[in-house]
């Protein structure tokens, strides 16, 4: 499942963009609960997140044409879920912890190589729920990047939506502006890798659903 944490940093995100092809490998979570995935983004504006697998079980997140799905692939069955319709039934959590905004980023003066690339790091401040946080990124200006940001954007964006949430002054808009993309948060979230070139276009083919949720029966 995705995690919250993966879900938080990509909110940050909601800006316009441009779209570029590539694979990005993150790492998210502290110790043993680290968890890694997968995001995949094509020049149409399309992203998958593959979630990791558990016993029996696969699945991936799917944004195409403004909307986001949740796929699931278990027991030799597909079960396709419209998020949207979801967070409508009160299946997933859509209150207000998602909801950020930027107050300011001041930079350290140190540099750090993240996945290859060199980045600079900043102390981002935002307001998440009536509070202030606090923590160091690194963020780079490097191509490859900057592409692979503007997809996540793309993928928090729609999932924002699906989700009912609205972003203003959001952090993604400084990111934007200062023209970088991010590769480290804290010790909780950060790059492993970014390759670019033409993705599969099977990966954002939305299948046939084969099983319904109980919920989502009618």
């Amino acid at each position: 499942m995705l995690t919250r944490r993966m879900m938080l940093v990509g909110l940050m995100f909601l800006v316009p963009q441009l779209h570029a092809a590539g694979v990005a490998t993150l790492q998210s979570g502290d110790g043993q609960q680290k968890v890694t995935m997968t995001v995949e983004y094509d020049d149409q504006g399309r992203v998958r997140m593959n979630v990791p697998e558990s016993p029996g079980a696969s699945g991936y997140m799917l944004a195409r044409d403004g909307k986001v799905w949740m796929v699931m692939n278990a027991e030799g069955q597909t079960m396709v879920m419209d998020m949207a319709q979801m967070a409508a039934m009160g299946t997933v959590n859509n209150d207000d912890t998602l909801q950020q905004e930027f107050v300011s980023a001041k930079p350290t003066g140190e540099k750090q190589t993240v996945a290859g690339f060199e980045g600079e790091v900043y102390e981002l401040t935002w307001k998440e729920k009536g509070k202030t946080r606090t923590d160091k990124v690194v963020l780079s200006k490097d191509p490859l990047v900057v592409e692979y940001s503007n997809a996540w954007m793309k993928f928090a964006e729609s999932m924002a939506k699906s989700m009912g949430q609205k972003m203003n002054n959001s952090i993604g808009q400084y990111f934007e502006k200062e023209g970088v993309g991010m590769l480290k948060m804290g010790d909780g979230f950060e790059v492993v890798s970014i390759k670019s070139g033409k993705a599969n276009e099977q990966d954002f083919v939305l299948p046939k659903a084969t099983m319904q949720m109980p919920f989502m029966q009618r």
